[in-house]
């Protein structure tokens, strides 16, 4: 079993709704060939360097998952036929995983993300802790990190 991590660039118009049901569309995909759904990050709306089927921002969506090669390919041919895919791309980031320490891992996120999401009524003004790897091997939870919008000086041409 290896491990694998997705990034895909969808388009900046679909709603929170059309997203978290394009997340579980792939979620599913993954479980349902076999492989171990480690983590989903939506990392928000951002602008393209360059133009991409005539678009120039997009919604960022980081699958991290373990399976075998079949898992990919399912994955990757799933992708490709989406119309609001703009582009993806998947690395190999581990060649041995070893399923119970995967699974030692995803138990552990969650476990952390329990105790993160427990009300603070003792300590109201701590900061939160920052978001770790959250998810479980049956239904990972999808994380959202707030990325601040870009400003009119970060976007060239714009001025």
């Amino acid at each position: 079993m290896r491990r694998y991590e997705t990034i895909l660039i969808t388009h900046a118009d679909l709603s929170e709704d059309e997203l978290t049901g394009l997340a579980e569309r792939y979620r599913a995909i993954i479980t349902d060939q076999k492989g171990i759904m480690v983590k989903v990050e939506r990392w928000g709306k951002r602008r393209l360097a360059y133009l991409i089927k005539k678009q120039s921002r997009g919604v960022y969506i980081l699958l991290d998952y373990a399976g075998e090669t079949a898992v990919v390919n399912e994955l990757e041919r799933n992708l490709k036929i989406h119309d609001k895919i703009l582009k993806f791309m998947t690395i190999l980031k581990d060649e041995s995983v070893d399923p119970a320490a995967l699974e030692k891992e995803i138990a552990d996120a969650a476990q952390a993300t329990k105790k993160q999401e427990e009300p603070q009524a003792a300590a109201p003004e701590a900061p939160p802790a920052a978001p770790s790897v959250e998810g479980s091997a049956e239904q990972p939870t999808e994380m959202q990190q707030t990325v601040p919008e870009e400003s009119k000086t970060d976007a060239k041409g714009d001025h």
